[in-house]
This record gives structure tokens, sequence and C-alpha cells, in this order.
């Protein structure tokens, strides 16, 4: 039935459309909406849709639980992980998510996590919630009702619902970094550094000078440098034939050009430079995620519902009214 069908796609697309508001690097964003944070959270808030749709459609009684307990779920967390990002939007006065970078830069201790540890302990456990990741993948608990949601899908269907997980690792990693750990900015300022070297973020190209000389350089240079580093190959593998060592040394030259034109970027332009440590910084919190899965106990249903009405839900309102507090008490202090 059509309901069946879609419902890995409806899953998969909120994922994916919700990238559309992060700042990768400076100038690498989709669409910097004013409202980026509200429109993050409504996107991702539809994948739930999916899953209801999956585990319904199936007519199966351990589907139609996966996706009532998706529901839940949500309902239940998607409070706590709206709440507890008020902290870091009252103090960065805006909801885009590029300006709440930008308000990050500077030194590691200008990130939010140091000024919102609260904020952002509940804001972790929510998305991993919401993730439907371990200890909290209740929607398809494989000891209890078999697979979830999931349980009558297979081939590419069920491939989707997985694949849509993972890009849910990754958005709510990329999220983490954005709204607590300074998105694409260095833990240290590099502006000392780059005015000590002399380093300009808008080079000037000259780009009829640079078209005659990568000529030049591709005509004549790469192959003598890929003559020199393919004869010492040759000389010292006295087994090898000279097209075999002429392979290798291919592949070292590619290697090795690659790592500069890799350099030269990472010194030449912003851009590349925020990627790095905005894919670092993802990237290290995809793998606790991962690393979570393999080492943490699911939790009951009821343990999972009451955490977050008796616990998260306190804790982040607790967390917006201190932060209310002492933004006006540093108002009347500068007064």
């Amino acid at each position: 039935m059509p309901v069946f069908t879609l419902a890995p796609v409806v899953t998969y697309l909120a994922a994916v459309l919700a990238l559309l508001v992060i700042p990768f690097a400076p100038g690498l964003v989709g669409l910097d909406m004013n409202i980026g944070l509200l429109y993050f959270f409504a996107i991702t808030g539809l994948g739930v849709v999916g899953l209801m749709m999956g585990g319904w459609s199936s007519f199966n009684k351990y589907s139609l639980l996966g996706g009532l307990r998706a529901a839940a779920q949500v309902i239940s967390y998607e409070l706590p992980l709206l709440l507890a990002p008020v902290g870091v939007v009252m103090l960065a006065g805006t909801l885009s998510l590029n300006g709440i970078v930008a308000n990050q830069s500077g030194w590691f201790w200008d990130w939010y996590v140091f000024q919102q540890p609260l904020a952002f302990i509940v804001f972790f456990i929510a998305a991993t919630a919401e993730g439907n990741r371990a200890p909290f993948d209740l929607t398809e608990a494989d000891s209890e009702i078999v697979a979830g949601f999931a349980t009558e899908y297979s081939g590419m269907r069920f491939g989707f619902f997985f694949f849509a997980e993972y890009v849910n690792v990754f958005i709510l990693s990329a999220l983490t970094v954005v709204l607590f750990f300074g998105g694409w900015n260095a833990p240290i300022d590099p502006q000392p550094i780059l005015d000590f070297f002399n380093i300009s973020f808008t080079p000037t190209l000259d780009l009829a000078g640079m078209g005659i000389g990568l000529l030049l350089f591709l005509l004549i240079g790469v192959p003598l440098i890929i003559l020199a580093i393919t004869l010492p190959i040759w000389m010292l593998k006295s087994n090898w034939s000279f097209a075999k060592s002429l392979i290798v040394g291919f592949i070292l030259f590619n290697v090795f050009a690659a790592g500069l034109l890799g350099v030269w970027a990472f010194l030449s332009f912003e851009a590349v430079v925020g990627l790095f440590w905005f894919t670092a910084k993802v990237f290290t919190f995809a793998f606790i995620f991962v690393w979570m899965r393999g080492t943490l106990p699911r939790v009951r249903i009821d343990q999972l519902m009451g955490f977050a009405w008796k616990w998260l839900v306190e804790i982040a309102l607790l967390n917006i009214f201190i932060t209310a507090g002492a933004i006006l008490l540093i108002q009347e202090l500068t007064r």
C-alpha cells in the first residue's frame, strides 16, 4: 500500500531537509534563516510521522507498538530538546544558527558549553533519545518487539529507515557542535597567528597567469616529477617492470599533490579551515553515539518516559530561569 511504501521516504526526507540550515563553514550554509533553529526542530520532528506510518501500515502488532513508542518518545523528549537551547538563544540574541556560531568565535572558553553546561547535558540526552540511539532505542527494541516499526520491512525500504537514523546521528551531532562547541570556530583564536605570519584569507588570484602556469606545470612538471619518483622505485625493485613502477610512482605523486593542495587550501581559505574544525567536532560526537550503542544497556520504556517528564523538563526550565536571572544581574551591574 502507498503508506507502507512512503513511510521510509518521509523519515529520510525529514532528516535530510534539516541539513539546509546547518552552517558547515563561513559562507557554507544552504540557507541562513533568522529562524533556523525553529526550522530545524520543526523539520526533524516530522521524522516520527514516517515511523508511525510504517508501524501502522505493516499490520503487525510489533510494528504498531514500535510506531506508538516512537510517537510517545518524540512527544516526551521534544520538549527538553526545545527548552535546552533557549538559554543559548538568550545569550546569542538570535535563532539563526549562523549567528549563534559567530557569537562563539575566539578562544574555546567562549563556547556556550562552558556558559550553559546544564543545557548541554539536557540537550545531549534528549538528542540521543530523539535520534532513537541506545540506550533509548525503544522503537526498535529487538529483545522486546522484534524490530519495532521495521519488522515487516526489507531491502531498500528497510535500508532507508536506518540510513535516515545515521543521517540523524550526523545532524544531531552537527547541531550539538553549532549550539555548544563553536561550530566551525577553532579552539584557539587564529588571528594573532595569522597576523604574525602575515597570512590573509582573501587571496588575490591572477587567473590568466595561473592558467598559463598550470598548463606548463601539467605538460612539463608533472611528467618530470612522476619520472623522478618512478626511476628510484624501478631501480630498487629489480623484479618490477617499468610499467608497474610507473603506476606506483603516479599513485604516490597524486597522494603527495593532494596533500600539498590540502595544506595550501587550509592556509589560504577560511571556509576550508572552518570545514575542517566542524567536521572534526561532528565526527567526534558521531563516534560517541556509536560508542554508546555498543556500551550502554537499553532502558525500560517506563524509565525512558519518566526520566523525560520528571527530570529533564524540570532541569531545562531551571536552566532558563538561572540564565535569565544571570543576564538581568549582569545588565544591572554594568548599567
